[in-house]
């Protein structure tokens, strides 16, 4: 056997299995996502509207149903990512939700519209695509459409952090009966909304969102 072949073929290996020992550099380290939750829930404070002199407020069957659609998050440098619905979705979906769904204990029922992972990161905006179509309420259904020359997809500021491993809900409340307003024989849905709160959850709480969704 040729005895100078061997030796550049061990140095080789030699070089290979030292290179697979070293530790993975800290530039190339990849951190693990975090959940980001968004609800929505109508304000319990807005209950009642003017029609035509009389005033109603809102029951268990009355219905506002707003289409949402098309979430993403930004960060500090305008970068976004991406809503789901749920953590295994792999495309957006549109879903529809009855913001006047109305208990007379409890009041406004919350909604879950987004449960994503997100990288954690420092964000400052999120943007979805919420529009009303039809007010049922008392005797009345009154065509809703958002105001001329307004994008379906509203704007929202909010300051938030996801970390690995962790989760973030944002809970939203939108008013619907103040985000209305009297356009012919119609109303306008300007969207008065705003974040209510946001809360951090540890480790346990992502671990049991991923056991829910397997």
């Amino acid at each position: 056997m040729n005895r100078s072949a061997i030796k550049p073929f061990s140095l080789l290996i030699l070089f290979f299995s030292f290179s697979c020992t070293l530790d993975e550099p800290e530039q190339f380290y990849s951190p693990q996502s975090g959940f980001l939750q968004i609800f929505i829930s109508s304000d319990n404070s807005d209950t009642s509207i003017g029609i035509l002199g009389t005033d109603y407020s809102v029951s268990d069957k009355d219905s506002m149903d707003l289409l949402v659609y098309q979430g993403k998050a930004y960060d500090l440098d305008s970068n976004y990512a991406i809503l789901y619905n749920t953590i295994n979705a792999w495309r957006q979906e549109e879903n529809i939700y009855n913001i006047l769904d109305w208990d007379a204990d409890s009041g406004y029922r919350s909604f879950e519209i987004f449960e994503t992972h997100l990288p954690p990161s420092e964000y400052n905006l999120i943007s979805i695509g919420l529009i009303a179509s039809v007010l049922n309420i008392g005797p009345y259904r009154i065509p809703v459409s958002l105001p001329q020359d307004v994008e379906g997809t509203a704007s929202i500021p909010v300051d938030f952090s996801i970390f690995e491993g962790k989760v973030t809900r944002i809970n939203l409340l939108i008013k619907p009966f103040e985000s209305m307003s009297r356009y012919q024989d119609s109303y306008v849905f300007d969207r008065a909304i705003e974040v209510e709160s946001i809360n951090y959850y540890d480790e346990n709480f992502y671990n049991q969102i991923i056991a829910d969704n397997n």
